[in-house]
């Protein structure tokens, strides 16, 4: 039983820093501190800059012929995951009736988790030090859907451009996975400012929440059933759907283990700045972070301890 409350209350410290963060967003803009407009400026910051140097630093782990046996089952396991997210997605969108034109904000907020910004301490913190790579293999295909598939979600009826593939996110991540195939270490001092970049994609996408969530009344921030739904979906359906359907093909406890926590991550904290830039609905984006991060601060510790 001891074990079961440390082990909440170590994840729960992990999402309560998240959720301070957004609340610094919001308190920013609520006293005028912050101008509500300046989340744009904010976002390309996040979009063009800091998520490319995170996923670059997080590619920055030495290559072994062991983790290269273990690359092939994670890869599938990766794959077979998100095949099965986007059919969740698919079916819970048409299951709440959803709105043509918010139908690919609600796709993405189940598809894509916060598996770069929360994924790597909640692992560490449950999992062990082993798990890291695993969650730096799970983010390759992460990205790649992200900037593909998962934009053009977003852009919806307005139409995907492929020219959207060009873009910063995509070329970091094949940069990133080529120098760790080659064993390439990037030398200082420019690692390290590629860390500091990648360090402040949290905070910086947690106060855009904030700030957005700012401009929305109280009542609308958490009144929408269909947000609640589908933070249900994100948080609790979608491990479940896993540990059912795909645990047993892929018998590696540690790498299950990964995949089930990367299963039960809140929304991706940067589904607001994704929908501000392709044109999509960013403050139902930001009722999504909101309320399936808070949630996820009772089911992370509940699905570790059921599922694992």
């Amino acid at each position: 039983m001891s074990g079961m409350v440390t082990e909440f209350l170590v994840v729960a410290d992990q999402i309560f820093v998240l959720v301070l963060l957004i609340a610094a967003g919001y308190v920013a803009v609520s006293t005028k501190i912050m101008d509500p407009g300046a989340t744009r400026g904010l976002s390309a910051l996040l979009f063009n800059i800091t998520i490319p140097a995170l996923i670059v630093s997080a590619m920055q782990v030495p290559f072994t012929s062991e983790r290269l046996a273990d690359t092939g089952t994670m890869l599938l396991a990766t794959g077979a995951f998100f095949a099965l997210s986007f059919v969740v997605a698919r079916i819970a969108s048409r299951t709440m009736a959803v709105a043509p034109q918010k139908r690919g904000v609600f796709e993405f907020a189940i598809v894509f988790g916060s598996v770069s910004f929360m994924g790597f301490p909640v692992a560490r913190a449950l999992l062990g030090t082993g798990s890291l790579f695993y969650v730096a293999l799970f983010n390759i295909v992460f990205n790649i859907l992200l900037f593909s598939a998962g934009i053009a979600m977003l852009a919806g009826e307005k139409g995907f451009d492929p020219r959207l593939l060009a873009n910063p996110g995509i070329v970091a991540t094949i940069a990133g996975f080529l120098l760790f195939l080659a064993s390439v270490e990037i030398p200082s001092p420019f690692i390290d400012a590629i860390d500091l970049l990648g360090g402040v994609t949290t905070p910086i996408a947690m106060i855009i929440v904030g700030a957005m969530l700012a401009t929305l009344p109280a009542r609308e921030m958490i009144g929408n059933w269909r947000v609640w739904a589908t933070s249900a979906v994100i948080l609790i359906a979608l491990p479940v759907a896993y540990c059912c359907l795909l645990s047993t093909i892929f018998p590696d406890p540690l790498i299950n283990g990964t995949m089930i926590m990367m299963a039960a991550m809140p929304a991706a904290a940067g589904t607001p700045v994704f929908a501000e830039q392709c044109g999509a609905d960013a403050r139902l984006a930001s009722q999504i972070v909101f309320v399936s991060t808070i949630g996820s601060l009772v089911t992370i510790p509940l699905v570790a301890t059921v599922l694992l």
